[in-house]
């Protein structure tokens, strides 16, 4: 199970309007994770917020996008200038930005009931992972299960082979994010990528603005 809890974390004082130009990219084992509200909009609006968000760290410049392999998303200019990652789920999207040449994935889910999770994470998660839902109490394990699913899904999103593809090795570690109540989120990077600094990367969380 490729999970650590030693990244850093800091928040970032929140914005208004739409994201400013020249954001400064992250550094060297820094990872930014950016927070968007998205009201009713769902993927239209998780996909406006993602290209506001890398049109702030690159200089305003019209962002235009092409897929890498896997269909993993990337920039169609320049993509070693910076590597990023989008997912969304209820009214929020994370937008997850590295240093280019450095793999990464995000995810977040809205906690819903379920039936059966002991069942799903068996055949779908990690063993220790599925070992642990099995194990939590029952009031406690709707939140077990969503926060490692989003440890795995992250993990699978960094590789781009996706949930039906191989695995992710050990290189691949995900770390889970604070986020809103209702919520569960986590970030992977790989430790190959030139400086991710994998086992305790700096994380910076943001709210970031964008137009809806």
């Amino acid at each position: 199970m490729a999970f650590q809890t030693g990244a850093r974390y800091r928040t970032a004082t929140p914005r208004s309007g739409a994201e400013p130009h020249g954001t400064a990219a992250p550094g060297p084992g820094e990872i930014h994770v950016c927070r968007i509200e998205l009201g009713g909009g769902g993927r239209g609006a998780a996909r406006a917020g993602l290209h506001d968000v890398l049109a702030g760290y690159l200089g305003g410049e019209d962002v235009a996008l092409a897929e890498g392999p896997g269909g993993k998303p990337r920039l169609a200019r320049g993509p070693e200038r910076l590597s990023f990652n989008l997912s969304h789920s209820g009214a929020l999207a994370l937008v997850a930005i590295a240093p280019g040449g450095v793999e990464i994935g995000v995810d977040v889910e809205r906690l819903r009931p379920r039936r059966d999770l002991v069942r799903l994470a068996a055949r779908r998660l990690p063993e220790d992972d599925a070992a642990a839902i099995a194990a939590a109490e029952p009031d406690a394990r709707e939140a077990a299960f969503y926060a490692a699913w989003t440890r795995h899904e992250a993990r699978v999103k960094c590789t781009g082979t996706g949930l039906a593809g191989p695995p992710p090795g050990p290189e691949v570690v995900a770390h889970q994010l604070p986020i809103d109540a209702g919520y569960a989120a986590a970030v992977a990077v790989s430790r190959g990528g030139e400086g991710a600094a994998a086992c305790a990367p700096r994380i910076l969380l943001r709210d970031a603005a964008c137009r809806r």
